[in-house]
């Protein structure tokens, strides 16, 4: 009789285990399940965001300013919302830029100040939360004129973003990546341009007098006809940079990197005198 009631109590334990087994299974089914049907609901809500915050960039017209504001920083939530969509925002906002902001067949002499939607895309772009990600690094604004003078742009990432003919004068762009960037007969005038990265950046015929380049990366940048003039050039890296005809007057060049720059033409009358150890270049006539 004691063995049938051990036989009992076993079979007892051993359904129980089972049951408790069977109803964590069914826990985690229904767990996941609802996961599953959450994520799904996310996912209805952001396609949702999404199409609103594009109807709102279309809304065309002065009156319809705010409109069109509300659609980019709209698209800037849902970028930080869902990493999947970060690319489809990068390119709908870039279309946006382009349409808005073409850049003529004749550069004007003078830029104009873009339209406060074109700016406000321009920086949210900037902002992009996952900047290094392969299909987030490059910002199609080709054929595009951008007016941005005095916008806030300090760590911005816009490695090899065409900026043509870009007004930038006195924007703050410290610690910005415009590594490989198109930056050529941009106006750079007074522009905060410390510590960022420039490296292979195109500034030919480029407007830098007066800015900030210390400590600047412009290793292998082409900056021939650029007007350096005045600017503070303190600790940085110009080794292989292309200086020809770069009109370096009155710039600050004290341990700045010019090993293999090349420096034929360059005009750098009055200059603040090269680093021990570093040749100087021939001072070309004064244009």
């Amino acid at each position: 009789m004691h063995t049938v009631f051990q036989g009992v109590t076993v079979l007892t334990a051993v359904a129980a285990l089972l049951f408790t087994a069977r109803s964590l299974d069914y826990t985690a089914d229904a767990t996941s399940a609802t996961r599953q049907q959450m994520h799904l609901s996310e996912q209805g809500q952001i396609s949702d965001r999404f199409g609103k915050a594009v109807d709102q960039l279309g809304q065309e017209g002065e009156n319809k300013l705010s409109i069109r504001l509300g659609g980019i920083y709209a698209l800037e939530r849902v970028m930080r919302d869902s990493a999947d969509d970060e690319p489809t925002v990068i390119e709908v906002l870039c279309a946006f830029i382009r349409t808005h902001a073409p850049r003529p067949l004749k550069t004007p002499e003078h830029v104009n100040t873009s339209s406060l939607d074109v700016r406000a895309a321009v920086t949210v772009l900037a902002r992009r939360p996952n900047p290094n990600a392969n299909q987030n690094q490059r910002l199609d604004l080709a054929d595009t004129l951008l007016g941005l003078p005095g916008v806030a742009l300090s760590g911005a990432h816009l490695a090899r973003t065409s900026l043509f003919g870009a007004d930038l004068l006195r924007a703050d762009l410290s610690g910005a990546d415009l590594s490989g960037a198109d930056l050529r007969h941009a106006n750079l005038g007074g522009a905060n341009l410390q510590e960022a990265n420039l490296s292979g950046a195109g500034l030919i015929g480029a407007d830098l007098r007066g800015a900030d380049l210390r400590h600047v990366d412009l290793r292998g940048a082409g900056l021939i006809g650029a007007d350096v003039r005045g600017a503070g050039l303190i600790g940085a890296d110009l080794r292989g940079a292309d200086l020809r005809h770069v009109d370096l007057r009155g710039a600050n060049l004290s341990t700045t990197n010019l090993r293999d720059a090349n420096l034929d033409g360059a005009n750098v009358d009055a200059a603040t005198l090269l680093p021990h150890g570093v040749a100087r270049p021939t001072p070309s006539p004064t244009r």
